[in-house]
């Protein structure tokens, strides 16, 4: 299993050790996330920032998050394929979490990596 660290300090301001940029998706670029439930079921959940490695998200139906969590989603990067991928939370504050990739696809890897190059390219700035 392969795990990529976001190192989450819960003090962002003082220590960031994230080994990848985060960005906040666009609107021009939308990132779409949503976590597969029961069945067929899917809860849309805002993302919050994205990069190669993880994300952040918020959501009501993520209130009662724990750190350490497995979840699986669905993401769609600007008009692209879904990529179905398995994350950690690694933190947890109210209705947001923190998530890891967890053995991602290469075609979800190499998703999200275009997907950053090109906010970047429009000018996000992490």
């Amino acid at each position: 299993m392969r795990v990529v660290n976001l190192g989450y300090t819960g003090d962002m301001a003082e220590t960031d050790r994230r080994r990848h940029v985060r960005l906040k998706p666009s609107a021009e670029v939308p990132a779409r996330v949503a976590l597969l439930g029961d069945g067929m079921m899917r809860e849309a959940l805002d993302v919050i920032d994205i990069s190669v490695g993880g994300m952040a998200l918020a959501s009501p139906a993520l209130k009662d998050s724990k750190a350490g969590a497995r979840l699986k989603l669905v993401i769609t990067l600007g008009t692209n394929d879904d990529h179905s991928v398995e994350v950690v939370t690694r933190w947890a504050i109210s209705e947001t979490i923190g998530v890891e990739l967890v053995d991602p696809p290469a075609t979800a890897t190499q998703a999200l990596g275009k997907y950053v190059a090109e906010l970047l390219e429009r000018g996000a700035s992490p």
